[in-house]
Formats: structure tokens, C-alpha cells, sequence
């Protein structure tokens, strides 16, 4: 599940980097990180080198202290459910039946499935075309702003 959520986010997260990045780092001052065709850095696009090591060492010490507690407070029994950490600040999953959140949870996965396929294509789109994904696709990205 965990992976499948982390998939949604990229896959909403990429094209959304490439329509405000240039805005917000023009409004806060910053240098402009996509790379030269207006792309989202990537390993296949190139332009990682322009994001500070910092972050990097923020993310993986972020992701090691929510894998180390996941670890530790989870109890494996027969109501545990790999990747489910308890996280539900909507609360979409209390109240419901078993079968509303199971039903829940394959959409979910199914869900995670499809936006880890979209992030493969925008990486390979971008590394063949050499255009950025919402220059490729502006019947999806554009329309909106």
C-alpha cells in the first residue's frame, strides 16, 4: 500500500513540479531546478545535481525514522495489513465495514498499480521525447491554468 501511495504523489507530483516550479522559484528568488527543456530532474533527464545534498539527506532520514517506527509499533497479527501505518487524518476508513474497507483498499491498490505505470511513462516520455511531460500531454496539464 505504502508504495502505491508514494506513486499517487509522484504521479501528481511531477506534472504539478513542472507548472509551478518556475512560478514559485521566481516568486521566492530561487534558481529554476527543471532542467533545460523545462523537464522534472530525474536519473534519465539529468538536473539532480542542482538539488541541494541537504535534501537528499532529509528524505532518506525522513523515510528511515518512519520505516524504523513502523517497525517497531506494529504488531503482526491477523488484523495487520503490510503498509498500512494508521495513517488516516480524513478518517475515510472509521466507521466502515470490513467489506467498505477492503473494497477501499483494493481501489487503493489498484490505484497505486496504475500511477506506478504513469510514472514510468513520464520518465520514459521525457527521456525519449526531450520535452517536458505537460508539453507532451497539454490537453491534461494545461487546460487547468
Amino acid at each position: 500500500l505504502k508504495h502505491g501511495r508514494l506513486a499517487m504523489l509522484a504521479a501528481a507530483g511531477w506534472p504539478m513540479s513542472e507548472l509551478l516550479q518556475p512560478m514559485i522559484s521566481q516568486f521566492l528568488k530561487q534558481p529554476d531546478l527543471l532542467t533545460r527543456g523545462g523537464e522534472a530532474p530525474s536519473i534519465l533527464n539529468g538536473g539532480l545535481d542542482q538539488i541541494p545534498p541537504f535534501f537528499f539527506l532529509a528524505i532518506i532520514v525522513f523515510s528511515g525514522t518512519v520505516e524504523s517506527l513502523a517497525l517497531t509499533t506494529r504488531t503482526l497479527g491477523a488484523d495487520y495489513t503490510p503498509g498500512d501505518l494508521g495513517f488516516d487524518p480524513l478518517s475515510l476508513y472509521s466507521g466502515k465495514s470490513e467489506a467498505t474497507k477492503r473494497d477501499f483498499q483494493l481501489k487503493e491498490l489498484n490505484n497505486g498499480r496504475l500511477a506506478m505505470l504513469a510514472i514510468t511513462w513520464y520518465a520514459a516520455a521525457e527521456f525519449i521525447g526531450k520535452s517536458a511531460v505537460v508539453d507532451g500531454t497539454p490537453f491534461l496539464f494545461k487546460s487547468i491554468l
